[in-house]
């Protein structure tokens, strides 16, 4: 019987995802993105797990610096780039890779390099706003930024990179505009290594004539595109599911026609019926906002949620399954009910379900 709550991390299945993306990748290399914690999987686990992979990509310092002390010897890229002065010294300390997206911190490396005895030169991603509107020096003074960056004894390496704002759109007409905006810049400099697409636009095959891909949701069994649209679901790309979240039925209610289930009388029960309550709540990740009707499975036969998603518990639907008892394991998702449906009802991200795992649910890894 589980305790609670547990999250299972399949590291078979992050194998065969990686692999999933070396295929559309082709002969590019690949940034395996493991920000956030793993996207909720677990950092070091994960990274253990895909050591296939040619550079981890973290979000900051301490995550670089949480990898780097576990062992790690592949290549870690700081995607946030500098956070504050303070994180150069740590960089080159180490010799991680970083990206730059402002002209300050250029400034910050000009001068707090000048005061380290560097051991050996930086590999810098030089992002692009091309049309994301968000991080990235502007195409205007893209060129001029990447010359100046080439006559830095501290430079190693520039890498161009932009992200697009709607890859899991594919139709959009951004992809083809950010695409063009880069491409027409990155002409210009035809002897440095390029970089576009993360799991979308790398299953969808935009951006493709790149040196290097980004692939993350992917990595962790999920599809970046609408799960409406059926051909692009995890299934069709070969992807299996990495995390399966279970608890335990702790209740079983028989109600009457008119009762209420849970906080706000969110669920009246418009028949008499079973109720069962299943130890999960927010504080431990589950979606707050998760509607009546979300999936879940309670001995692998699939059943909806009823009521509100309280702090600890949420209610579902026994009234056809009457040899469910308590004890018995409910799972919120897995390989046979997709995170990605999940995420669909409650209208949050796949990406926001994982990373939202507290840390008082017990992880298990297994193969």
């Amino acid at each position: 019987m589980i305790h609670r709550v547990k999250a299972t991390i399949n590291l078979s299945a992050l194998n065969n995802n990686l692999k999933v993306a070396r295929s559309h990748a082709k002969n590019r290399k690949v940034v395996a993105v493991i920000k956030g914690n793993a996207y909720g999987h677990g950092l070091i686990p994960v990274a253990e797990a895909l050591q296939d992979a040619d550079t981890f990509g973290v979000t900051d310092v301490d995550e670089a610096d949480l990898l780097a002390a576990s062992g790690n010897t592949k290549p870690i890229l700081i995607l946030q780039g500098i956070i504050e002065r303070a994180d150069i010294n740590r960089i080159a300390k180490v010799g991680y890779q970083v990206v730059i997206h402002h002209f300050e911190q250029l400034a910050w490396l000009e001068k707090e390099l000048a005061k380290i005895n560097l051991t050996k030169p930086l590999s810098i991603w030089l992002k692009m706003n091309s049309g994301m509107g968000r991080l990235g020096i502007t195409p205007t003074d893209y060129v001029k930024t990447y010359q100046n960056l080439q006559n830095k004894a501290w430079c190693k390496e520039v890498i161009l990179m932009t992200h697009l704002a709607n890859a899991n759109l594919i139709d959009s007409d951004l992809n083809q505009h950010q695409l063009s905006t880069f491409s027409k810049i990155t002409q210009e400099l035809p002897d440095s290594a390029t970089s576009i697409p993360a799991s979308s636009g790398l299953l969808a095959g935009i951006g493709d004539n790149t040196d290097w891909v980004r692939p993350g949701i992917m990595l962790y069994g999920s599809s970046p595109f609408p799960f409406s649209d059926e051909h692009l679901r995890r299934e069709a790309f070969g992807l299996h599911a990495v995390m399966t979240l279970q608890s335990n039925l702790i209740s079983i209610q028989n109600c009457k026609a008119g009762d209420n289930v849970g906080y706000c009388s969110q669920f009246i029960c418009p028949q008499d019926m079973r109720i069962g309550i299943v130890s999960i709540g927010y504080a431990d990740g589950y979606p707050s906002n998760a509607p009546n009707g979300t999936p879940v499975l309670i001995n692998g036969k699939r059943t909806v949620t009823v009521g509100r998603v309280s702090m600890d518990m949420i209610g579902i639907d026994l009234s056809d399954l009457a040899e469910a008892k308590i004890g018995d394991t409910v799972t919120l998702w897995d390989d046979e009910l997709s995170l990605d449906e999940v995420a669909e009802h409650t209208g949050i991200l796949s990406y926001n379900l994982t990373c939202s795992i507290a840390q008082r649910v017990e992880k298990a890894y297994s193969n």
